[in-house]
């Protein structure tokens, strides 16, 4: 829990009044309740290797906005969302959970004493999980309420973006890699 997770939405401040962040306590932005990483090797012999890493986590949470300045200070990402007639907490709804299993096969040759040739592939995002979610800002735009109290943007809640290819879990790929040991 904190009132500020120290990392700026560069663009705007998203606190509801900067002046007085009690306002504002709620999960961090980094809260994560269930986290694993496991990570392994295996030798199959004849040159063969076979190795993986594999992240599972809960969603981290995020703040719903109405996505436009209601307030008038210039700023759309304090403009929070109404749900069920109260404006909401910051970060009290939860993107989704995240997935991601990157494998590697190597195969070795031994050229000489002091020599190898290893070949390699391999292939990220094994599983194809979309691993979609709000991005670095964490907002959801769900627009003003209409009257039977639902979002007015029908993509409110739903996240949009995937991880980069620079980062686990984005799109599936495939590697294929030639090192030569001398």
């Amino acid at each position: 829990m904190d009132d500020d997770s120290n990392e700026r939405n560069f663009s705007q401040e998203p606190a509801l009044n900067p002046f007085d962040l009690k306002m504002d306590r709620g999960y961090s932005k980094q809260d994560v309740r269930h986290n694993m990483n496991l990570s392994g090797l295996v030798d199959l012999g004849a040159g063969f290797t076979l190795s993986g890493v594999l992240l599972a986590r809960s969603g981290f949470p995020y703040t719903p906005v109405i996505g436009f300045d209601t307030q008038n200070d210039g700023n759309d990402d304090n403009d929070r969302a109404i749900v069920n007639g109260r404006v909401v907490e910051r970060n009290s709804f939860r993107q989704p959970n995240f997935f991601n299993l990157d494998l590697r096969l190597l195969k070795a040759f031994r050229l000489s004493e002091s020599k190898r040739l290893d070949l390699s592939a391999e292939v990220f995002n094994v599983t194809k999980a979309s691993n979609k979610n709000f991005g670095n800002d964490a907002i959801s735009l769900f627009g003003t309420p209409l009257p039977d109290g639902s979002p007015s943007n029908p993509e409110a809640g739903i996240p949009l973006f995937a991880p980069s290819t620079a980062r686990f879990g984005g799109p599936r790929q495939l590697q294929l890699g030639v090192r030569f040991i001398f």
